[in-house]
């Protein structure tokens, strides 16, 4: 059962969304209940709450306005955010799918077009997935075009490089790990400082047990992270 807690966050935004009868008000509104569902850890809830939102507006992407298809591409994204963390893996093709049809329809990759979504946010968010679900080998080959790309927005260009560490990392591969976070570093340092991010350098450092990568450990020394 959902908490008291989220109830009283998601429930009166939600009626006041469907009251507006704004389809792109409703889409933005479950796209920020989806965040605090998945949040609390209510992964199920918040994949079903994008599915039947996103079901409700697909289709006809070619006749629809920017705003639309920027508020229920976004939708997608954070349902396989969202899907991403449950494991659910279905649901994660499903919405990527989706996705990219509605992408089809977006030509720039700015930093103010179409609210941000774009093909190269999709395949941000495909990459994430497949480092989510442990898939190392298809998060590097969906990093290496990216990787090409003009991606404008710093943050994201540090999360490409964050995740293909994580692929790394996974791997055991820890040099080519350490690389990709000094470029993340390089393209946002303050999302370097992150925890999530500061335990992913943890761990490395931890797994580098005979010391053969000194510029790893002063890295973690210069986080502050235990090395």
């Amino acid at each position: 059962m959902i908490g008291s807690y989220t109830e009283r966050l998601t429930v009166p935004a939600m009626a006041e969304a469907e009251r507006s009868g704004d389809p792109v008000v409703l889409a933005s509104s479950v796209r920020v209940q989806a965040h605090v569902l998945a949040r609390e850890k209510h992964t199920t809830q918040a994949v079903t709450l994008v599915r039947h939102t996103a079901s409700q507006f697909a289709g006809s992407y070619d006749r629809r306005a920017p705003q639309y298809l920027a508020a229920l591409g976004l939708l997608l994204l954070r349902g396989v955010t969202a899907a991403s963390s449950g494991r659910d893996r279905a649901a994660v093709e499903e919405f990527l799918a989706e996705a990219r049809d509605i992408a089809r329809y977006v030509a720039l990759d700015r930093p103010d077009a179409w609210a941000n979504f774009s093909p190269t946010n999709v395949a941000l968010h495909e990459l994430s997935a497949a480092v989510a679900f442990g898939d190392a080998g298809i998060a590097l080959e969906a990093a290496q075009p990216l990787a090409c790309r003009r991606i404008p927005v710093p943050e994201r260009r540090s999360a490409l490089w964050v995740e293909t560490a994580r692929a790394y990392s996974q791997q055991g591969r820890l040099a080519a790990g350490y690389r990709a976070l000094r470029m993340a570093e390089h393209c946002a340092a303050q999302d370097i400082r992150r925890p999530a991010v500061r335990e992913l350098v943890a761990d490395m450092a931890a797994r580098d047990r005979r010391r053969t990568l000194p510029e790893l450990h002063d890295f973690c020394r210069r986080l502050g992270v235990p090395a």
